[in-house]
């Protein structure tokens, strides 16, 4: 045992004198990739995240998320076999995207509300991309329909209630012994505010990490030595840009969109279904960050997010496959743009300026 962690401490430190290496030899690289990281994160991540990280924290910490569980606590057990104190996780994880589900879950763990472990073993399928972003980056930028979009979401949702009940199979148990008492609106609006601020900037810290990562790759050629490789096995159906795009977006899944959106249908019709499931090393990573202090363990996430994104892949490949095999590539500029929340974030925005408005005369009461 003893031998294995020191040939981990040995990887591990070079791995560290690589990306010494890399910050010092390949500078302009990862300033460049850090520049889209950033540019991603102030025209999708930030306008289509934070209002529902935001919005998640307050359900979790007030009494709208007792609500919720009246109203979407039968659905909860009978499609996902989970307590109906999960239903707010899910509402959030439908609605919010990637993260939002997973932040209601570590502030159930936290509350005492479900084991530590339990709470990672829903993220099997409390994760999935956003409406927002699939309609508008996806659906339009990449399939030219806001349905495709939605078709997308829809196989997302079915594939997570499959993987729920394929890694989930003990069930999932609520404490009843751990709920606390609701906090008014006021003070779950501070906290809120608070907690998902932090929340943001953690993830958009890892946008940047991992963008520097892809950039610093394609400038060594590293990824169109992998696109032409991957092209190889699959016998050319997938194309070496197709599969340069599947690699950035396995890195990083607003990088692997943006190249979706100059390739032709067709591939991203064999790329995006799973890399949106799985949803990319990034964001894996702020999945276990919001846990806290000690992360969530990232060998069980991974294997969840594999199977989630198999599962999507099984589901919606062969029909957008069918429908764009031969059609042309899209022409126009990439749908990453400021506002790609769009009516979700819209409503969303006008939702929380109403909390605001209850929790204001609540304070005032």
């Amino acid at each position: 045992m003893k031998g294995t962690d020191r040939a981990k401490g040995w990887v591990l430190a070079a791995g560290c004198g690589v990306a010494a290496a890399a910050l010092l030899f390949c500078s302009a690289s990862v300033g460049e990739g850090i520049r889209r990281g950033l540019a991603v994160s102030a025209t999708v991540m930030i306008p289509s995240l934070f209002p529902f990280l935001i919005l998640s924290d307050f359900v979790g910490r007030t009494r709208v998320g007792r609500m919720l569980e009246g109203l979407l606590g039968g659905a909860a057990e009978k499609i996902y076999r989970c307590p109906r104190q999960l239903a707010p996780a899910l509402l959030m994880s439908w609605i919010g995207g990637y993260p939002a589900g997973a932040r209601v879950l570590a502030g159930m763990a936290e509350r005492g509300v479900l084991d530590r472990e339990d709470a990672e073993a829903a993220l099997a399928f409390c994760v999935n991309s956003g409406p927002a972003f699939l309609v508008t980056v996806v659906g339009v930028g990449v399939f030219g329909s806001p349905g495709w979009g939605l078709f997308l979401f829809g196989c997302q949702l079915a594939a997570g209630a499959v993987a729920g009940r394929l890694l989930c199979r003990r069930g999932i148990r609520a404490r009843a012994e751990g709920r606390l008492s609701p906090l008014p609106a006021a003070a779950g609006l501070v906290q809120a505010v608070a907690s998902g601020t932090g929340g943001m900037l953690s993830i958009c810290a890892f946008v940047l990490v991992f963008s520097a990562v892809a950039q610093v790759l394609e400038d060594g050629g590293l990824l169109a030595l992998f696109g032409g490789w991957l092209s190889g096995i699959t016998g050319g159906l997938l194309t070496p840009q197709g599969a340069a795009c599947f690699g950035t977006g396995l890195l990083e899944i607003g990088g692997g969109c943006a190249r979706a959106q100059q390739l032709p249908p067709g591939q991203g019709a064999l790329v995006l279904p799973f890399l949106l499931s799985f949803s990319s090393c990034s964001v894996i990573c702020q999945l276990g960050a919001c846990f806290g202090e000690r992360p969530a363990k990232l060998r069980q996430l991974l294997r969840a997010r594999v199977v989630h994104g198999l599962l999507t892949t099984a589901l919606a490949t062969p029909v957008l496959w069918g429908r764009f095999a031969s059609a042309p590539a899209m022409t126009g500029q990439p749908v990453l743009a400021p506002g790609s929340g769009g009516l979700l974030g819209a409503l969303c925005m006008a939702a929380m300026c109403g909390i605001l408005a209850s929790a204001i005369g609540e304070g005032e009461g």
